[in-house]
């Protein structure tokens, strides 16, 4: 895990997920029924929120969440994460492949 804060900026690494603080969540979200934030698809484990949250995502696929007190994002392979209070969107690695000529999602 990385974390860089500064007044405003807020960023952690977890795995291939990227978290970055933001100041206004977009239009046109989709409330999420769980606190997961992603799947691996090669494991099965899951990137989970644990404590007062809401989980969003975009029909683009993007996902945001809203910490309303300090959570744990938590993950059977890596560290767990501190996130305070704060609205937030969730940025996935890419990779390109220059076989396919391409980009994709690197998978946990």
């Amino acid at each position: 895990m990385v974390w860089h804060k500064m007044e405003k900026l807020w960023l952690a690494r977890q795995g291939d997920l990227l978290i970055q603080r933001i100041e206004e969540l977009p239009s046109r979200l989709n409330l999420d029924k769980t606190n997961i934030l992603a799947e691996g698809e090669k494991t099965g484990h899951k990137h989970e929120l644990l404590g007062k949250s809401r989980v969003y995502r975009q029909q683009n696929g993007f996902v945001y969440f809203v910490v309303e007190e300090m959570v744990k994002l938590v993950h059977q392979e890596h560290k767990t994460i501190q996130i305070p209070k704060g609205k937030y969107i969730v940025k996935q690695e890419r990779e390109f492949n220059p076989f396919e000529m391409r980009r994709q999602m690197v998978k946990d």
